[in-house]
């Protein structure tokens, strides 16, 4: 089996895919103890993340050519940043599995087919800074490239949950959920998803909102 490794380039990956997978890499890199000294330090790299989605939303809002320009010469930009970051994350991590995945970046194949990621464990919610926040946090999930969530606080008439939106997430440390309801019971189950599709839920976690 050869050594695993991550991804160096992400030239083929679609402008919100990338911003969303660049997100998770500043997010998973910051405070990462495995990968304490990277060639891009993470202000400027977070920074670089922000002016692609900067530059993306506004091209996506005007569509304008000057827009579109800047939108592309930003993704230039990251690009060459996330395959410096990688480059370094490859070589500290010298194979560890756990280490890559824990930079947020996208481990490569190895020879057999890649399959559907498995269900999230451990799913915790806790109180958040301010009032009617909580705070969702999961193990990270081998080769999921995103994950998704879901909330309920009231349920139909034989007692099952009714479930909000899907929403989505690349950060399984903490994602903050906020504009609840103070003094009501939530639930959250989480999925995770990558190119062979979504895994099944989560078990049901809950929490009353301060």
């Amino acid at each position: 089996m050869r050594q695993e490794k991550v991804y160096l380039s992400y030239h083929k990956w679609s402008d919100t895919a990338l911003a969303n997978l660049a997100g998770r890499t500043a997010s998973f890199l910051d405070g990462n103890a495995n990968f304490p000294t990277p060639p891009i330090a993470l202000a400027a790299y977070q920074a670089t993340v922000d002016d692609f989605r900067t530059a993306l939303q506004r091209a996506t809002d005007n569509g304008g050519k000057l827009e579109r320009t800047a939108k592309d010469n930003a993704r230039k930009a990251l690009l060459e940043a996330m395959k410096q970051q990688a480059f370094y994350v490859n070589t500290v991590s010298a194979g560890d599995a756990n280490k890559l995945v824990s930079s947020g970046f996208i481990l490569t194949e190895q020879p057999q087919a890649l399959k559907r990621p498995f269900s999230p464990l451990l799913v915790r919610l806790k109180d958040g800074d301010v009032s009617g926040e909580l705070l969702l946090s999961f193990d990270a999930v081998y080769h999921a490239w995103e994950y998704e969530y879901a909330i309920a606080h009231q349920r139909d008439g034989a007692g099952e949950l009714l479930w909000g939106e899907v929403r989505s997430t690349t950060n399984s440390r903490v994602t903050p959920i906020v504009g609840l309801e103070e003094g009501t019971i939530y639930y959250v189950r989480v999925r995770s998803r990558n190119g062979k599709g979504v895994s099944d839920w989560s078990n049901a976690v809950s929490r009353r909102v301060r």
